[in-house]
């Protein structure tokens, strides 16, 4: 084959001259944009800082620093906080971070390390500690358009608590999504092994819970507009409990499903298909959290060997709640509390 000629290879010099020139160029290019968004996103931070402490609002963000070159853009700060003085409300916890693929900049997860002091007013004050808490955000406009919360090995102490007191609260783990397109809201929340401590709420002991939660709000995209931070902000509300489960340790455990609505005086009606797994471990745990109402819980036992089952066997009820009132058929049960 004939060899190349000088001038043929000069060509290809220059052709690779020009190639590596190009990605020289283009990676500068790159990384000044880079830069430029980084510096943008701390000046960012900064402002919105400043912006909430004119309204007296305490936000911190310690040592803010952009993350995450070449392929992510993210922030790290090595301590977080929000205080309200005004409504005594403050939290404090360790490092933060975050970050978004370059390529999906709407698409925000970040992680946050314990433990986390927290104080809210009429609750003593707390500390948290938890193994992993992340979280990730789709953002849209005006609001997000979806919020998921992951954490796990959750233990909760009242601050200051002498050493080997009995935690508060612990959790295996537990998930918290949001879902929103306008004007519809999806809300899903489960947890896993939750043991609240003993005689904390109303002197009760509690057994160790799993539950999990899935909820349709017809027009939930308006609740994020709303001042109320109560459960009277689902006033005016209607939706679909997809399914909403408490299970005891045993297996055993109740299922509600159904429509619903909450009305402006804030009661709640319904049409709810009530399941129940396993009657008598249900029976066994509410006798020993209501031990005053053991004689009406057995009552109820005996009568779930005649109410319809599912295909699984486990008893089954429908019961109807109008402006508050439950039903099952024509025979009253009680009243739900207003919202």
């Amino acid at each position: 084959m004939p060899s190349s000629t000088p001038e043929s290879s000069n060509k290809r010099g220059r052709l690779l001259k020009y190639l590596i020139g190009g990605l020289v160029l283009l990676g500068a290019l790159y990384t000044g944009g880079w830069y430029y968004l980084a510096n943008e996103l701390q000046t960012r931070v900064a402002t919105n800082i400043a912006a909430f402490k004119e309204k007296g609002i305490d936000a911190t963000c310690e040592n803010a620093t952009a993350s995450g070159y070449p392929l992510r853009v993210g922030l790290d700060c090595t301590r977080v906080g929000w205080a309200d003085p005004a409504k005594n409300l403050s939290v404090t916890a360790g490092t933060f971070r975050s970050a978004a693929q370059v390529y999906d900049p709407m698409q925000i997860v970040s992680r946050i390390d314990g433990p986390a002091a927290i104080d809210v007013p009429g609750v003593m004050p707390l500390d948290a500690k938890w193994g992993n808490l992340t979280s990730s955000i789709r953002l849209d406009k005006p609001l997000p358009k979806q919020i998921s919360i992951e954490g796990s090995n959750f233990i909760v102490n009242q601050r200051d608590a002498a050493p080997g007191a009995v935690p508060i609260a612990v959790v295996q783990d537990g998930e918290l999504h949001f879902s929103t397109t306008e004007p519809q809201m999806d809300v899903a929340l489960s947890f896993n092994k939750l043991k609240i401590a003993d005689n904390l709420i109303d002197n009760r002991s509690l057994p160790e819970l799993t539950g999990a939660a899935d909820v349709q709000l017809a027009n939930g995209f308006a609740l994020l507009g709303k001042p109320e931070r109560d459960l009277t902000v689902l006033r005016g509300q209607s939706g679909t409990l997809r399914k909403v489960d408490l299970a005891f340790a045993d297996g055993s455990g109740i299922a509600i499903s159904g429509p619903f609505s909450i009305g402006d005086d804030g009661r709640i009606s319904g049409d709810f298909k009530v399941t129940m797994r396993n009657p008598e471990g249900v029976a066994t745990a509410l006798q020993g959290i209501f031990p005053e109402a053991g004689n009406t819980i057995a009552s109820v036992l005996q009568a779930m060997a005649f109410v319809p089952k599912d295909e699984t066997g486990a008893p089954t009820l429908p019961i109807t709640a109008r402006n508050g009132k439950m039903k099952i058929g024509f025979i009253s049960i009680g009243r739900l509390p207003s919202l």
